[in-house]
């Protein structure tokens, strides 16, 4: 008798949690819109140049000066909001050099910390990829277009304002690695960014 009571006790209990989360979770489809452009680091472009036979000769290091970054992306909140998304990047980043351009795309995976949640606000870390073509528009290497491929790290709050639609504010920090230069022109190893990141979706109703 005691053994049947709590098998039905602990059923009980494992669908009431069950039911309790699905409707909690707001699992569905989204849209949104991030922006990066408030610098909060040292941000630098290391170019790495190499003579007519290959060799390397030295790298330099040029701060960012001003940069804007916008990610579109499209995505799915899941099992305990957390999310996963599709996103296309476009960034514009000045020198006191150089300035580049960068077009591509990627994933993200945002993790919900629930276990911090309060009321409307819930902290989340991110992390993602993305590959792309940069262009160059100053030096001796204007004009070049090379293949990136870059890592993402980030943490932040997002704010439920309603059913639909939620804003984020966070630290995202990327990493930019650069495709070979088919010439003795010079070699853009690395960019590497610490931003604030705004951003706001809209989740469709099921």
């Amino acid at each position: 008798m005691r053994k049947k009571l709590f098998k039905t006790i602990l059923l009980g209990s494992l669908v009431t949690c069950t039911y309790l989360s699905a409707n909690l979770n707001d699992d569905g489809w989204y849209v949104g819109i991030d922006a990066g452009f408030i610098n909060i680091g040292d941000d630098t472009i290391d170019i790495t140049t190499y003579d007519s036979d290959g060799n390397k000769k030295n790298t330099q290091h040029y701060k960012d000066t001003t940069s804007l970054s916008y990610r579109f992306k499209i995505g799915y909140q899941h099992f305990n909001k957390n999310r996963i998304e599709l996103l296309f990047k476009n960034e514009k980043i000045k020198t006191n050099v150089e300035n580049v351009t960068i077009n591509g795309f990627g994933i993200n995976y945002e993790w919900g910390l629930t276990c911090l949640e309060s009321g409307n606000i819930l902290p989340y870390t991110l992390i993602g990829f993305d590959f792309g073509r940069a262009k160059f528009k100053k030096l001796d290497i204007s004009n070049k277009t090379v293949d990136t491929f870059g890592l993402n790290f980030g943490l932040g709050i997002r704010y439920k304002i309603n059913e639909n639609f939620d804003t984020n504010i966070g630290y995202l920090h990327s990493n930019t690695a650069f495709g070979d230069f088919k010439n003795d022109k010079g070699d853009i190893t690395a960019i590497s960014q610490d931003k604030v990141n705004l951003g706001i979706t809209y989740k469709f109703k099921k």
